[in-house]
């Protein structure tokens, strides 16, 4: 335990060394951080390594008087990556004697994954960098050990695609009366193979001011996926809060409309954001009252004559106008039940599917496989519903070996006594004034025995 007792002297070391360099000019705040960051690095690499090591003496020293195990070499070297880098230790390999199987103990006790060379504790903050940055970037984020980008998408493919009700549910409230759903797409580009529409939708209860021009929703939970989600938010909505009123908001997509078919009590309303974009095609810079009264007044052919009169005035504009007459006659009934909600008006669909899925997965050129955009896209979802992405990876990459190693946690308890550190303390408020110790003649020892115990070095 060399590495380990000398930690205080090291540290000591290196923060005078540090206090030098920067007294003396010869570097910088940034150089100090930097030097801090290598040399906590390099401390987490030693303490590891030491305290593997000395667990694996502590559990041969519990498994040697039963005999159960027969040691076939004594030191067997395993690589780990970790967050504070690569470490190297050794331990015992063993054969058990009833079974003739042989096992590391010390791997089968600390639950270390045969073969794995990345440390699952490294692996879960691979896969949360992983869920906003490139693969190359995640692990460069998560360890300063060499890895490559497909380290990233195999720990994601050992996790999968996660389930839309993988993080924790809310208590029900069942006195919530209407609730409203925003859903909308995200285009995918896939590698050989045609795009793909991501799909998103979120369930929420109302919207609360929290600035200007700023709302925020209240109990949202969101869905993603490339299926049909509304299976799975009628489950949510009926376990949530029984058969509310349901408001399903959209750009009025055939997939969106389904959705009347599947949650009972609910009606599509055209979201604010695309019901907007085409009336101002059609009214360009002019009035668009008329074309509100038309809609409102449930009247076809009076809004096609002010479409004509725009049309006439702006003949230049015929393409974008006809485009945005044949959207509203499409969708002309969600288009009257927005303007006869008010509260419909303002809509955040188009702002959730680029903060969500677009933002990593389609806003910049990038091309995914079928599977790899769903598992990032469901890491982003699980973070949304408020889930732990860290904590979740290591609870379902952390597995138990089939057979633990006969081992008495009680036994192992008391033989790791031996192991322990001693503590050395320095309390100068409780080191009282030795009655001639002020004098040069008694010497360092007594002053040793006044200052704690520690021998100080000018």
């Amino acid at each position: 335990m060399t590495s380990i007792q000398h930690i205080l002297t090291r540290s000591t070391d290196f923060f005078n060394s540090l206090l030098q360099s920067i007294v003396t000019k010869q570097s910088t705040m940034a150089d100090l951080t930097q030097a801090t960051e290598v040399f906590v690095r390099k401390l987490g690499q030693d303490i590891l390594t030491e305290v593997l090591e000395q667990a694996d003496e502590a559990l041969y020293e519990t498994v040697k008087p039963r005999h159960a195990y027969q040691v076939k070499e004594k030191r067997r070297a395993r690589t780990l990556v970790t967050t504070f880098g690569e470490i190297t230790f050794h331990r015992r390999y063993y054969r058990d004697v009833q079974t003739h199987a042989y096992t590391y103990l010390l791997d089968d006790w600390c639950q270390l994954p045969p073969y794995s060379r990345i440390d699952v504790s490294c692996q879960a903050q691979i896969a949360d960098y992983a869920k906003d940055y490139s693969y190359a970037k995640a692990v460069k984020l998560a360890t300063p050990a060499s890895l490559s980008r497909q380290s990233a998408k195999q720990i994601l493919d050992r996790i999968g695609v996660l389930p839309n009700t993988a993080a924790p549910l809310p208590e029900p409230r069942k006195e919530i009366s209407h609730v409203y759903v925003e859903a909308d797409e995200a285009h995918i580009a896939i590698q050989k193979d045609r795009n793909r529409q991501l799909r998103q939708a979120y369930v929420y209860e109302s919207k609360k001011v929290v600035g200007k021009n700023r709302r925020e929703l209240t109990e949202k939970r969101v869905f993603t996926g490339y299926g049909n989600l509304w299976p799975e938010l009628e489950a949510y909505l009926y376990s949530m809060y029984g058969e509310p009123q349901v408001t399903i908001l959209g750009d009025g997509a055939a997939w969106i409309q389904g959705g009347t078919a599947y949650i009972p009590y609910s009606h599509c309303v055209m979201d604010g954001f695309h019901a907007m974009k085409y009336l101002r095609n059609i009214a360009g810079n002019g009035a668009m009252r008329p074309l509100y009264e038309a809609i409102l007044a449930d009247d076809p052919a009076q809004f096609c004559r002010e479409v004509a009169k725009k049309k006439r005035y702006s003949p230049q504009r015929k393409t974008g106008i006809a485009k945005g007459k044949q959207y509203v006659l499409n969708h002309w009934q969600s288009i009257r039940q927005w303007l006869q909600h008010p509260e419909t008006y303002s809509s955040s669909t188009e702002g959730h599917v680029s903060h969500l899925l677009a933002a990593r997965l389609s806003s910049r050129g990038m091309g995914w496989s079928k599977k790899g955009a769903a598992q990032v896209a469901r890491l982003r979802t699980f973070k949304e519903n408020g889930g732990n992405v860290q904590n979740y990876v290591i609870e379902h990459l952390v597995k138990k070996p089939a057979v633990m190693p006969a081992v008495e946690p009680q036994a192992l308890a008391r033989q790791s006594q031996h192991h322990r550190l001693f503590y050395g303390t320095y309390d100068a408020n409780h080191c009282f004034a030795l009655p001639g110790s002020e004098e040069a003649l008694h010497g360092s020892w007594m002053k040793g025995i006044k200052n704690g115990g520690y021998h100080h070095i000018s």
